[in-house]
């Protein structure tokens, strides 16, 4: 049996890489934040408060309170914004588009291959690092040095998705990473 996926990432594939990887280690759960909705409250709340000061008091008290309101009307603006990406996502897509290479990533019996438009890469089993696994993607990591590739469970073009964490076990000897 062998599994091949087409590698051809949009930029919801990084985005979902930044969440696990770069912004946090894999197997750990993510730091809490604030929605862009509570944003976008609190910076209602400031703003009302504002106007109250500046009706009661005084215009120039208000301004603080008036500043912080349109900030954080603007973050939750700004964070929840359809297409809302990080900066590494974004920088990360931009190479990827100017690059031109069309990736595929194919498992076989003897190692991993994976092809570009400008070379071919193989790699033995015994030399990768982790595989890890969300709901929607694989995450190959070959060492710290080489980096790791996304796999989308639906670019899956020969072996079915489900099959892979026992393969990968079976050829390597490490379990499959949950992704938190």
């Amino acid at each position: 049996m062998e599994f091949e996926i087409s590698l051809d990432y949009t930029i919801e594939d990084l985005e979902a890489y930044w969440q696990a990887f770069v912004r946090k280690k894999p197997g750990t759960p993510a730091q809490k934040q604030a929605s862009p909705r509570m944003h976008r409250n609190a910076g209602l709340v400031f703003l009302t408060l504002g106007a109250l000061i500046w009706i009661l008091i005084a215009p120039l008290a208000a301004l603080p309170e008036l500043i912080v309101g349109g900030l954080l009307l603007y973050s939750g603006w700004y964070l929840g914004r359809p297409g809302a990406a990080s900066r590494w996502a974004q920088k990360n897509w931009k190479k990827l588009q100017e690059s031109g290479r069309l990736y595929q990533c194919r498992f076989t019996e003897d190692g991993v291959w994976v092809h570009d438009s400008k070379s071919d890469h193989r790699y033995n089993y015994e030399t990768l690092e982790a595989l890890w696994e969300d709901t929607n993607c694989f995450y190959l990591v070959l060492s710290r040095r080489l980096g790791s590739y996304i796999l989308r469970k639906e670019r899956f073009t020969a072996g079915a998705p489900e099959d892979l964490p026992g393969w990968w076990e079976e050829r390597t000897g490490k379990p499959v990473g949950r992704v938190l």
